[in-house]
């Protein structure tokens, strides 16, 4: 079912609630008065009856020989019956109206009731019964009548007026309820159909040009707006991605094809070239590889993979980077310095992974009579890894850029042709998932420096 008809159907049964009780407690309210005021006329003039006849009993008058004055009843409608206790007709009314002579048991002559009676010729009727006593004893009892046809016809035209008006106030409230509805619902429309238009034609551009209130439809095209911005951003970023990767791993399988083809089609190459043939292969091969390896990388890192963590010691992770880059042959010179004991909650494969990133990266862009300093410190609230290098450093235009999947600086693509753009991509993110941040500072031709800063876990 549509939410236009849910709306309008909820709307109707809320309103047809409220309207049918206003209009069910006017018409009760009505009928109750109507009736409360026919008993008090009743009362009013079996009392008074009642009292006139038992000031002649008292006075020693028979109840046999007491009359009622035949003219005093006929405004009201009431009519006016004395009956002994055995229910024996003494005198009546003049009035009328002219109940049936209904014959009541003994025992209502003790107290005073009230009755409703249905005649088929003369419709529904109110009596009284009130006792007449005479030295504490019932010798017989007044027995009011009064005709509720009126009454009953009164309100039988009330009633139809009253369900009328209720049906129609149904009508307009499910006709207002549409109209509201529709246009309440015309931003969500216009949604649908931008998403529609998205779908079919794959845009991301597109946005919900909503023009109505600022309320909450106004909020929802607005945060649909973001949501295709970011899917917009990410569709672009991965495309890019795609074609930086595709070109990336162009350039070593060209190469590789390359040298390939040659000791294929020379059959009498020269040892020296044939050696150099294969070392430029092999070297194009592990380029590759470590390419492959990067993108896997961030492929698990863009799936959330899950990833054990445990309290990890950054001091004995910088020790066994040091003992790492000692075997890698280096000119420069490499200095290491420990600080207290900075322990973190993390991965230490990924933590590893991340010094040896930037480690790796100062080696590549530092000269031979450089200095590499790595440090590990901590203070009250942080745990900070350090990576400093005197090499080339970093253009202050191309600082924003540098952790961009595939980016490499043209200084970078000058100094070394081997690098893949990937690794501080990697890193980023490491330091994101553990909840740190990289502060990046740079001097072009005087060198670098990479603080990492992660939580830390006090003792």
């Amino acid at each position: 079912m549509p939410i236009r008809l849910r709306l309008t159907l909820w709307s109707c049964l809320i309103f047809g609630v409220v309207l049918m009780a206003i209009t069910s407690s006017i018409y009760l309210v009505h009928r109750t008065s109507l009736y409360n005021e026919t008993d008090r006329s009743l009362e009013s003039v079996a009392l008074h009856v009642r009292e006139e006849v038992q000031k002649e009993i008292k006075q020693g008058k028979p109840l046999s020989e007491i009359r009622l004055p035949s003219e005093e009843y006929s405004t009201n409608g009431v009519s006016v019956w004395m009956k002994d206790a055995a229910g024996k007709s003494i005198a009546k009314s003049a009035n009328p109206f002219r109940a049936p002579d209904v014959s009541l048991p003994e025992t209502h002559a003790l107290k005073r009731e009230l009755h409703t009676f249905t005649d088929p010729a003369l419709g529904r009727y109110r009596m009284l019964v009130a006792p007449v006593l005479d030295q504490g004893n019932a010798v017989g009892y007044i027995q009011a009548e009064i005709s509720l046809k009126q009454i009953d016809s009164s309100l039988k035209r009330l009633a139809w007026p009253v369900l009328t008006g209720t049906l129609a106030g149904l009508f307009l409230a499910a006709l207002g309820s549409w109209f509201l509805a529709r246009k309440a619902l015309s931003g969500v429309e216009i949604i649908s159909q931008t998403a529609k238009a998205i779908a079919v034609s794959q845009g991301f551009d597109r946005r919900v040009l909503y023009t109505g209130a600022k309320d909450e439809l106004s909020h929802l095209a607005d945060t649909f707006n973001e949501m295709l911005e970011s899917l917009e951003k990410a569709f672009v970023s991965q495309r890019r991605f795609i074609a930086d990767a595709s070109h990336e791993l162009r350039a070593p399988l060209t190469t590789i094809r390359g040298n390939l083809d040659i000791l294929q089609r020379v059959k009498h190459i020269p040892p020296q070239d044939q050696a150099e043939i294969l070392a430029d292969t092999r070297k194009e091969a592990a380029r590759m590889s470590k390419l492959v390896a990067d993108l896997l990388s961030l492929a698990r890192a863009d799936a959330g993979q899950e990833i054990r963590m445990r309290i990890v010691d950054l001091s004995k992770l910088l020790q066994e980077v040091e003992l790492d880059m000692k075997a890698w042959n280096l000119q420069a010179t490499i200095r290491c310095e420990y600080g207290a004991s900075a322990l973190t909650w993390g991965n230490e494969d990924l933590l590893k992974q991340l010094l040896l990133i930037f480690a790796e990266n100062a080696v590549r862009y530092t000269p031979e009579e450089g200095l590499i300093a790595l440090s590990v410190d901590a203070d009250k609230e942080r745990c900070v890894m350090r990576v400093a290098d005197t090499g080339i450093g970093i253009e202050p235009q191309d600082l924003p850029h540098i952790f961009e999947r595939f980016y490499r600086s043209e200084s970078a693509r000058m100094h070394a042709s081997d690098g893949t753009g990937l690794g501080l991509s990697i890193a980023k993110w490491i330091v994101e998932f553990h909840g740190g941040n990289i502060i990046v500072t740079s001097t072009p031709g005087q060198g670098s420096e990479f603080q990492v800063r992660l939580p830390k876990i006090k003792d």
